[in-house]
């Protein structure tokens, strides 16, 4: 077991200081790693850069030499000793959902990005101590005693972000028989009853689709800040969202914006957090986990977490139909769709996923993937005479591989598709998977099916958009795909 101790400095006030005790195991050298990257976010983030005044000491403090042999881990020796501490300032000023921040009334901390791990001792349990005062409130989905917080190993450490504050504010209810927990930092929200009951809608209607809740507690942690942002981070039992301004928050606005990306994070409760691909099982945290599923934990995230607002009453169709009008105006702007498939964008996540990047070189996974997973539901749809959708596909997955402790690839992917519609899916991998320029030929021809066309509109200052609109006249067969679309399940 690694014990860790967090605390404040008043000398250091933009550093969170940490110090970890672990033992040797007999062993006469101890690698200790820091992670490089971050799960929800597919780029090397290299936390070392933000560590500070690293030291080592035994139990007698004195000091233990040491060297590093990689940009995040460092080598200690330990001959003769029973065990040594660690400790070391790690600055935390990024007021992000997936970062670290630090301030006189408050710490928020994403593990991964500051914690370590004896590098052959990953399933080593974790400990930590908040030295903090007596009326500071931790809000995690970790297990909490007084102000200790625990984990069985360090994958459930890494991915479990913590909240201390005095200022925390907290609300819970639940859903069938999973508790569900709002934590609040950095303001009241001014709309806690409309977003109690549009949670509940949303979250039994994804429950619904997956058959289950797959955990007793489920956290949305809530960062509010004072300027304009907008980011959300997925992790097990949990998510962070930041938005702001917070005087902002009761415009239908910003409330629907904040809807949409707590569905999108609830969402990832399984697809992601549970199914994952066979890159991601296990994470290793120590370099790059290329996949070229993107498209998958993220594009088909994307189209469902809206898709669940509309279909569980909480977004009207006009609200829909607007958010999406948006995200097929994202595709249809970016010239890199003729040249780079949405497979490949997923792969180069690792190099500039997260940046613009050059003009016109790349796509989006969660726009690009968000049209392949429409087209994908209507032509599922379609094939079964609306009998079956992409979310009977997602339940088999989850069936399939979470249930089963197996990862996914994208022959399984595809196996289930043509399971469940009965019909090939070899052109749509070839040509809107692995292929260039084809997405937009088969989006058109999906929204044609259920009766739906894209009207191109200028604005001012002569940038193009795309607005999607019903047809005045559709056919029978158009009108029965819609409505079977339209139904919820």
């Amino acid at each position: 077991m690694i014990k860790h101790t967090i605390k404040q400095d008043p000398a250091e006030p933009k550093f969170i200081k940490i110090i970890s005790e672990i033992s040797t195991l007999g062993s006469n050298r101890i690698l200790m790693q820091l992670p490089a990257w971050r799960p929800g976010r597919y780029e090397l983030g290299n936390f070392a850069k933000n560590l500070k005044r690293f030291e080592v000491f035994d139990a007698l403090q004195h000091p233990i030499s040491y060297k590093k042999v990689s940009k995040d881990c460092w080598e200690i020796e330990t001959n003769g000793i029973a065990s040594f501490h660690i400790q070391y300032y790690y600055y935390a000023q990024q007021a992000d959902a997936g970062a670290c921040f630090v301030a006189e009334d408050m710490i928020f901390l994403n593990p991964v990005h500051c914690f370590m791990y004896v590098s052959d001792r990953i399933n080593e349990a974790h400990v930590l101590n908040f030295e903090v005062p007596a009326n500071w409130e931790i809000a995690s989905q970790l297990p909490l005693e007084g102000k200790t917080l625990q984990a069985k190993d360090f994958d459930t450490l890494a991915d479990s972000p913590i909240f201390v504050s005095p200022n925390l504010k907290h609300h819970s209810f639940k859903v069938q028989q999973t508790r569900f927990h709002f934590w609040f930092l950095g303001a009241d929200f001014p709309l806690l009853q409309n977003l109690e009951e549009d949670t509940k809608k949303y979250a039994k209607w994804q429950t619904d689709l997956y058959g289950e809740l797959p955990c007793e507690n489920f956290h949305f942690m809530y960062l509010l800040l004072p300027n304009a942002f907008r980011h959300g981070v997925e992790h097990m039992d949990s998510t962070v969202i930041a938005m702001g301004p917070i005087n902002n928050l009761d415009t239908k606005e910003m409330y629907n914006d904040l809807l949409a990306i707590s569905s999108h994070e609830l969402f990832h409760l399984w697809n992601v957090k549970r199914i994952r691909p066979v890159e991601l099982l296990p994470y290793d945290f120590t370099r790059e986990n290329y996949s070229r599923l993107g498209y998958i934990y993220e594009g088909i995230t994307t189209y469902y977490g809206d898709l669940a607002l509309w279909q569980s009453g909480v977004w009207s169709w006009e609200q829909y139909c607007e958010s999406l009008s948006g995200d097929l105006s994202k595709h249809l702007s970016n010239e890199g769709r003729h040249y780079y498939s949405v497979a490949e964008s997923s792969f180069d996540t690792w190099l500039d996923g997260y940046v613009p990047g050059v003009p016109g070189r790349k796509v989006s996974i969660y726009t690009e993937g968000l049209v392949a997973a429409f087209i994908a539901d209507i032509m599922v749809l379609e094939a079964s005479n609306g009998s079956k959708r992409l979310h009977h596909v997602m339940n088999i997955l989850y069936e399939r591989t979470w249930k089963q402790g197996k990862g996914y690839t994208q022959e399984l992917y595809r196996n289930i598709l043509e399971e469940v519609s009965g019909i090939s899916f070899e052109k749509y991998f070839s040509e809107l998977i692995e292929g260039k320029g084809f997405l937009e030929i088969s989006l058109i021809d999906s929204l044609e099916k259920i009766g739906l066309t894209l009207e191109k509109q200028l604005d001012e200052a002569g940038i193009a958009a795309w607005r999607i609109k019903k047809y005045v006249h559709p056919t029978n067969l158009q009108s029965q795909l819609f409505d079977f679309w339209r139904e919820s399940h």
